[in-house]
């Protein structure tokens, strides 16, 4: 069975949003630019929510969708899953890595524990969403 570089490429993409999103305050406030106020970092930080639940729920299932109806049983959806869930993991974990690294945080060990922890945790998140679009696909297609 085949399985579609598609939908791990996406999210490769969209862990890498995501990976920067969660970051917007800190990145924010270590930067040299000015901010109106607190309201101007919430409403920043909500904006960034808002685009990563868009591109993981909208993108990423779409393009997941799509390959599932296009291809149907011609795909491995196991295989395309677990390339989803790794790809997208390592894209979250070098993107928030490269975050922490330009903030410069004073407990790395603290920093590195959880954005490993969090890459795993994308990396699954993108792994489920990828799987329900194949499968919604899938059945789309047959019946």
């Amino acid at each position: 069975m085949n399985w579609s570089p598609l939908p791990p490429a996406v999210a490769a993409v969209v862990a890498v949003a995501v990976g920067v999103v969660r970051r917007i305050p800190p990145i924010v406030v270590e930067s040299p630019i000015e901010i109106p106020g607190p309201g101007a970092l919430s409403l920043y930080t909500l904006g960034g929510r808002a685009a990563a639940f868009v591109l993981v729920y909208g993108l990423l299932l779409g393009v997941a969708y799509r390959v599932g109806r296009r291809d149907g049983d011609a795909i491995d959806a196991g295989a395309t899953t677990l390339a989803t869930a790794a790809i997208g993991g390592i894209a979250y974990l070098v993107a928030s890595g490269a975050v922490v690294l330009w903030l410069g945080p004073n407990q790395r060990w603290i920093a590195a524990v959880g954005t490993l922890g969090s890459a795993a945790a994308v990396g699954v998140e993108l792994a489920i969403v990828a799987f329900a679009g194949l499968a919604l696909g899938r059945s789309r297609m047959r019946g």
